[in-house]
């Protein structure tokens, strides 16, 4: 299905992605104004979901398995920008480099963003009355090659263009999959620790002192 574009891209996000502090200055406010006009023209966002039983859906790593822990359904979810925005990053880069950052910065919040939207959708259109929050493959000791499976369960080649790699990697590239566990009784889900992380060697957030559940 597409999806509407209803806010703004969030100011906060996008200069945290930035590594900015504080406020942005007048030139680098111009610029973002720039971004925000540039990739909402360029994105077409569309996204997918699909309701599976908890048994049929199979799953790779512990974090994984201890966020969907007593979930009978998961929700399986699929959302991409679409090409335009890989496009127009592709040309941008060959010009302007500084803009090519902002405006990939600005692409990834923006399609948080929408995710944040969407899986609220999701669990408002849901029969269970608890969920937990939106788990992606990258994310702790989950594979990011789990990419590919997800994508088959949504079948989003076919209905939003969403296609990866042998290497794992999405196409269009700003996209996102995730999956959200959904049970008739309490669930919270769980956030992966540093030490499952497979990118804990790496993490910039670590150096600052920060955890990615902040």
């Amino acid at each position: 299905m597409n999806i509407d574009i209803k806010e703004p891209i969030s100011r906060e996000k996008w200069l945290d992605a930035l590594h900015v502090a504080g406020k942005a200055d007048d030139a680098l406010e111009a610029k973002l104004n720039e971004a925000e006009r540039m990739l909402l023209r360029e994105a077409q966002p569309k996204a997918v979901y699909r309701i599976m039983d908890r048994n049929e859906v199979i799953t790779c790593g512990f974090s994984i398995e201890k966020h969907l822990e007593g979930c009978s359904r998961v929700a399986i979810m699929g959302i991409t920008l679409g090409l335009g925005v890989d496009n127009m990053l592709r040309k941008t880069q060959v010009k302007d480099m500084a803009m090519t950052v902002i405006l990939d910065c600005g692409a990834s919040v923006l399609v948080e963003q929408l995710c944040d939207e969407y899986e609220e959708l999701i669990k408002q259109e849901t029969e269970e009355a608890y969920a937990t929050f939106r788990f992606s493959p990258g994310y702790g000791d989950y594979p990011v090659s789990e990419q590919g499976r997800i994508i088959r369960y949504l079948d989003a080649s076919r209905r939003i263009g969403l296609t990866v790699t042998a290497n794992s990697l999405m196409i269009p590239r700003k996209s996102v999959t995730a999956l959200i566990g959904l049970a008739d009784h309490p669930v919270a889900g769980r956030l992966a620790t540093c030490g499952e992380c497979v990118l804990r060697d790496k993490c910039t957030l670590r150096k600052e002192g920060k955890f990615c559940g902040d």
